[in-house]
């Protein structure tokens, strides 16, 4: 696919859940996700290189339980580079592992290491292993330091298109952090 990325929308670590009108990426030409087979619009490690993104171009960034699988070090300098490529007032939507969520929700049952952690040990993909997990107060730092003027949180129910993937950010509220951050 020809990407054009003014005023594109990008969904970020798609796997197999593609929102339409999208710029679907992922770091894998076909990653696998619980049995179904699918190709993201373009190949895309935001971990190493956004530099094919124009700085200031797109309007919207969905990215849904992708930031706690990347390294600590490099978040920091990955999220600079998001809110580069977002145009003035364009926002980035995140879904991610809630610590909290995980203790108060799921430790009663001892039932925290998966959602914590992920699949630590997979041998199928290191994009699997969980390497972080976050609190408002932390990814609202990281956004802050990123240079976005905004973060607020952002609801299911606000997003009709978001909601309808139903990916991890859905099937997985009751351990989900949503943040938004606007440029």
């Amino acid at each position: 696919m020809n990407v054009t990325w003014e005023e594109g929308k990008l969904h970020i670590a798609c796997g197999a859940k593609y929102l339409d009108g999208w710029i679907n990426s992922d770091v894998v030409p076909t990653p696998v996700v619980q049995g179904m087979v699918g190709h993201p619009d373009v190949v895309l490690d935001i971990s190493h290189d956004l530099s094919t993104i124009p700085d200031d171009t797109l309007t919207w960034i969905y990215w849904s339980h992708g930031v706690e699988h990347l390294p600590p070090n490099l978040l920091p300098g990955i999220l600079g580079q998001l809110h580069r490529v977002l145009a003035p007032t364009g926002r980035l939507t995140l879904a991610t592992t809630d610590l909290w969520k995980i203790v108060t929700r799921r430790f009663p049952d001892n039932n925290w290491e998966g959602p914590l952690f992920g699949h630590r040990y997979s041998t199928d993909s290191p994009w699997l292993s969980h390497l972080d997990c976050f609190t408002t107060e932390k990814l609202t730092r990281l956004l802050r330091n990123a240079g976005f003027e905004v973060v607020r949180p952002w609801k299911l129910e606000d997003y009709a298109e978001i909601r309808a993937l139903n990916d991890y950010a859905f099937t997985h509220a009751d351990v989900t952090l949503y943040l938004e951050a606007v440029k």
